[in-house]
């Protein structure tokens, strides 16, 4: 056991002197790693970002069903616990007239002729209601003609889908997701090609200038993984300097502009989930085990090509 530990302590030693041997295109191999992890990364961000936008925003956008004046009580139930069945209906809430009455008061405060004339034509006049929340907006349309169906015909007064441009919001912002994401794997993809090409030719080069060292080491018995392991650590490096710094990047963005929009509801939940201790420990784990397996994939690519133990 000891003399594994001094073995792994040799060939750590060896690869991290191997990192700043090669100090420049260790630099350029990081710094190209680094780019491809904060876009990864980012890309996480913005789709959690976008994600809970989108479910905020969703909660305005409700199916409104506005009920008949002498409606049954009993069909009114029924109605509502058809629509409670439907697997894409969030909540069905049954609004009385009363509370459309406050509801509207309450949401026109500020607009004294048109509260006045409701008070002329009656408070009653508005009708009582079924408001729905969807779970899937894509099917709005289709919780919207359930109570339109003739089985309905004596309880349903009329179904509005809620307000057109709030919808049209948020389509566009599920397109902006969709855009940020194909855009961005992409990018990140690009880069992590062209991180994986630089530390192959790095660790391609540092096997020709080790040539004599590592045929010496060879010769006197030295085992293929002990010859492996520095190439290895050192491309590890790569990862975990390139994982540390992106996080950092990520997270300084966060805190910056997250911390001018948390008080907005579309945005709050990113901020106080990205914040977390537990998730920011998760992401620099995480960003810089892509790192490493980024490395150590091209290295271990550069090794098979060039060291060729297995002839040996």
């Amino acid at each position: 056991m000891k003399r594994r530990l001094i073995t792994l302590r040799r060939i750590i030693i060896s690869g991290t002197k191997d990192f700043f041997r090669n100090s420049w295109l260790s630099i350029a191999a990081t710094a190209v790693m680094m780019v491809a992890l904060i876009i990864i990364l980012s890309t996480v961000v913005l789709n959690v970002t976008a994600r809970n936008a989108i479910s905020e925003l969703s909660k305005n956008l409700k199916v409104s069903v506005y009920l008949k004046d002498d409606a049954p009580k009993t069909d009114v139930t029924k109605l509502q616990r058809d629509l409670t069945a439907n697997p894409y209906v969030a909540d069905v809430t049954y609004v009385s007239k009363d509370d459309a009455q406050k509801q509207f008061s309450q949401s026109y405060q500020n607009d004294s002729k048109l509260l006045e004339g409701l008070a002329l034509i009656g408070g009653n006049s508005l009708p009582a209601s079924l408001e729905i929340s969807v779970s899937n907006l894509s099917k709005i349309q289709q919780i919207g003609n359930i109570p339109l169906q003739d089985t309905y015909k004596n309880v349903v007064d009329s179904v509005s889908l809620g307000k057109t441009d709030a919808k049209k919001t948020i389509d566009r912002a599920a397109s902006a997701q969709k855009y940020i994401t194909t855009t961005s794997i992409i990018a990140a993809i690009i880069f992590a090609v062209v991180s994986m090409l630089i530390i192959f030719n790095t660790i391609r080069m540092a096997i020709f200038t080790r040539a004599e060292e590592i045929r010496i080491m060879k010769l006197i018995g030295a085992t293929p993984g002990y010859i492996r392991g520095p190439f290895l650590i050192e491309s590890s490096i790569y990862g975990v300097i390139a994982g540390l710094i992106a996080t950092s990047v990520v997270l300084i963005a966060i805190y910056s502009l997250g911390g001018k929009v948390s008080s907005q509801a579309e945005f709050s939940a990113t901020y106080n989930f990205f914040t977390q201790a537990r998730v920011i420990v998760a992401m620099y784990f995480g960003d810089m085990l892509v790192g490493v397996l980024v490395g150590v994939i091209s290295s271990m690519l550069a090794m098979e090509k060039y060291l060729k133990l297995k002839h040996w």
